[in-house]
C-alpha cells in the first residue's frame, strides 16, 4: 500500500510540477515587479475556511484540536547526542494534552505516540491513499493556475526548509485533509529545531511559531493563535535569531503541516521550541522541566486567544521550588537552577542588564549571568551579596513569589 501509495504521489507530483513550471513564470514575474513598484500584499482570494467568530463561538461549547508530534514516529527529525527530536515533542505534546484534557472546551487528539501513528490516524493512512494522492494533484494544480492568472503571489525570502521525504510529505497532507473533515478547529504540529553543522552546537537559538501564508484560507485565524503562543513563550525563551525568523510569529508558504497549497482548512500553527542542541534540552534532568514549561506556555496561549487566561500564574510550572536544594556554583545543573532561572526571570532580575536570552537563557545550568542576577537581586532586596542562596536569600525569594 505505502509502496502504491508512493508511486502515485511521485506522478501527481511530477504532473503538477510541469504544470507549475510551464504556467507559473509569468506570474511570478509580475508579482516581482508588483513588489519592486511597491505594492507588498496580493489580494486574499481565497474565501476563509475558518473564521475568528466562529472558532470563538466553538470554543463556548467544544474547539476540537489536534497536537501533531513532529517527524514519524521512528524516523525523520533532528538529533543531537543522542536525544532525538522526534521523541521530545512526543513528551511535550502529551504534557499539553494532559492540560487541555482538564478544560471540558476541549476535545483533544496526539496524533502519535513514540512508536506508532494514533490508530485513528494509521487507518486514514492505509485506506485514502487514493483520495489523498487525488487531493494532493488537485490542490497544486488548483495553486499553479491561481499563480499563474497573478491571483497568488508567490512570497519571496522564504525561510529555508528542509525537503520532507516523500511518505512523510503525503502523511502530512493526509493530516490536512483529515483535520479539514473531522472539523478539527485547531492542529498544532511541534517540532525543535535545528542548524545545519556536524559535531558542534549551531549557532543559532531561540523559538519560532510558523503560520500560514497570509493569502491562505486558515491563515487569519491561525496567525492570531500563534501570535498569542509566542506571547506566551517568550517571557522565559529567547525567539530565534536565526534571519527571518527573528520575527517570532513567520507566515509561510511551503511548509506542508500548516496548509502548503492551501490543504488546511482549520488554524494550523508550527511551533519550533527552540534548537536541539540547547542545553534545556541536553540536560536530563533539567528536560523534564523544559518539556512541562513549553507544554504550560502553548496552554496559556490558546487560554488567552480565547480570552478565558488562567488567574493567579506565574508562566512557569517550575517553580516554587525548595530552595534548599540548590547551590549556585559556576557550573551547577539541574531543575533548581532551572527554577531559580525562571524565577529570577519572573521577578525581573534576570537576564541581568544588559543581556539577553540568546546570552543568558533559561537552560538550567549555573554560569556568570545566573550569579549576577543573584547578586544583583541581594543588593536590591538589602541583603549581603553573595550571589549564592543562603537562608536569608531563600526566604526573600520564597516572600517575593509568595506575593501577587
Amino acid at each position: 500500500m505505502q509502496d502504491d501509495l508512493v508511486r502515485l504521489a511521485a506522478f501527481a507530483g511530477l504532473l503538477s510540477a510541469m504544470v507549475i513550471y510551464i504556467a507559473a513564470g509569468g506570474a511570478l514575474q509580475r508579482a516581482e515587479s508588483s513588489l519592486a513598484g511597491g505594492t507588498q500584499s496580493a489580494a486574499v482570494f481565497f474565501v476563509p475556511s475558518i473564521t475568528l467568530a466562529k472558532i470563538n463561538s466553538d470554543y463556548q461549547k467544544q474547539v476540537r484540536i489536534l497536537i501533531v508530534p513532529g517527524h514519524q514516529p521512528d524516523t525523520g527529525g533532528t538529533e543531537y547526542n543522542g536525544v532525538y527530536e522526534r521523541d521530545v515533542v512526543v513528551d511535550i505534546a502529551s504534557a499539553l494534552a494532559d492540560l487541555l484534557a482538564r478544560n471540558p472546551h476541549y476535545d483533544v487528539m496526539v496524533a502519535r505516540g513514540k512508536t506508532a501513528w494514533n490508530p485513528v490516524l494509521q487507518s486514514y493512512f492505509d485506506t485514502h491513499t487514493a483520495d489523498i494522492t487525488a487531493f494532493l494533484a488537485s490542490q497544486k494544480l488548483q495553486m499553479a493556475q491561481h499563480i499563474a492568472d497573478g491571483r497568488l503571489l508567490v512570497e519571496p525570502n522564504q525561510v529555508y526548509h528542509n525537503t520532507t521525504p516523500l511518505p512523510a510529505a503525503l502523511q502530512l497532507y493526509g493530516i490536512n485533509k483529515w483535520t479539514s473533515e473531522n472539523n478539527i478547529g485547531i492542529t498544532l504540529h511541534l517540532h525543535i529545531n535545528d542548524y545545519a553543522r556536524r559535531t558542534r552546537a549551531g549557532k543559532y537559538d531561540g523559538f519560532a511559531v510558523y503560520v500560514p501564508d497570509r493569502q491562505y484560507s486558515n491563515a487569519e485565524v491561525s496567525k492570531a493563535i500563534g501570535t498569542a503562543i509566542a506571547a506566551r513563550l517568550s517571557p522565559y525563551h529567547a525567539t530565534s535569531t536565526l534571519p527571518r525568523e527573528d520575527v517570532g510569529v513567520v507566515e509561510d508558504q511551503e511548509l506542508i503541516a500548516i496548509g502548503s497549497n492551501n490543504t488546511a482548512d482549520g488554524a494550523s500553527i508550527l511551533i519550533e521550541y527552540g534548537y536541539i542542541y540547547e542545553p534545556q534540552f541536553q540536560k536530563s534532568r533539567v528536560r523534564p522541566l523544559a518539556v512541562a514549561d513549553y507544554a504550560y506556555a502553548t496552554y496559556l496561549g490558546l487560554q488567552d486567544f480565547f480570552k478565558d487566561p488562567v488567574p493567579t500564574t506565574f508562566g512557569s510550572v517550575s517553580f516554587p521550588y525548595d530552595w534548599s536544594q540548590v547551590r549556585i556554583v559556576d557550573g551547577a545543573s539541574g531543575p533548581g537552577v532551572y527554577a531559580l532561572q525562571s524565577a529570577l526571570r519572573y521577578l525581573g532580575y534576570y537576564p541581568p542588564a544588559g543581556k539577553d536570552f540568546s546570552d543568558c537563557p533559561v537552560s538550567g545550568i549555573a554560569g556568570s549571568c545566573t550569579i549576577a542576577a543573584v547578586g544583583v537581586y541581594q543588593k536590591l532586596r538589602g541583603l549581603e551579596v553573595t550571589s549564592t542562596l543562603g537562608p536569608k536569600t531563600r526566604a526573600a525569594l520564597e516572600s517575593d513569589l509568595a506575593a501577587p
